[in-house]
């Protein structure tokens, strides 16, 4: 997987659009039996993703991007596909209202995670507690759980001696089964690409 911080050589690829993002998510949705359905408010998440990620904190002089597809394909995760349901239908813990993405503070005993005010605060929050792994340090993180965690990941990440991937991420992120979780949000990754990048490649190509 990617290093988490975006650059010209890690560029989120041109394929990757809000508008696929969502056609994805629904398309995904639909094939549940029962039929699944994301709120309305939803509907341009990924477009919040797209504009907030790519300017997720303000180093010196320059603004610090992260590779929002990969954010999102684990928000995918967290929320199983912006349901809010667990794979059995029963409803989580972090509900729709909480505008919580990655479920901050959900693992912590005995509450169920953190609220924020709207969409583009659960999003900016999520994506300040992806960038904070980068070891980029975030000034004032919406979340507390960025907060209550930040010194004590980056001292983690540090060890690494070179950029901070997703798959770091994935393996610090849940206390079990830290392979699968990075498994699954690649697997993600790959499933769209097959299914909105490489048949776009391939209409151009005949073209």
């Amino acid at each position: 997987m990617p290093p988490i911080v975006a650059s010209a050589d890690n560029a989120v690829p041109l394929c990757v659009t809000p508008v696929a993002l969502m056609k994805f998510v629904t398309e995904r949705n639909a094939a549940k039996r029962p039929e699944r359905t994301i709120a309305p408010r939803f509907a341009n998440i990924a477009g919040l993703y797209q504009n907030i990620g790519q300017c997720v904190a303000r180093a010196p002089e320059k603004c610090v991007a992260v590779r929002w597809d990969y954010a999102f394909f684990q928000m995918l995760i967290e929320t199983n596909y912006l349901t809010f349901l667990r794979p059995d239908g029963v409803p989580a813990s972090v509900t729709p209202r909480d505008n919580n993405f990655a479920g901050l503070g959900a693992t912590v005993s005995g509450r169920p995670g953190e609220r924020f005010g709207d969409e583009a605060s659960g999003v900016l929050a999520h994506l300040q507690h992806v960038l904070m792994y980068s070891t980029t340090h975030i000034p004032n993180p919406i979340a507390q759980r960025t907060r209550q965690v930040q010194d004590d990941v980056q001292d983690s990440m540090r060890r690494l001696h070179r950029p901070v991937t997703f798959a770091d991420l994935a393996r610090q992120w849940t206390g079990t089964d830290r392979n699968s979780y990075g498994a699954e949000m690649q697997k993600i990754a790959e499933k769209f690409s097959a299914e909105f990048c490489r048949a776009r490649v391939e209409r151009a190509s005949l073209q």
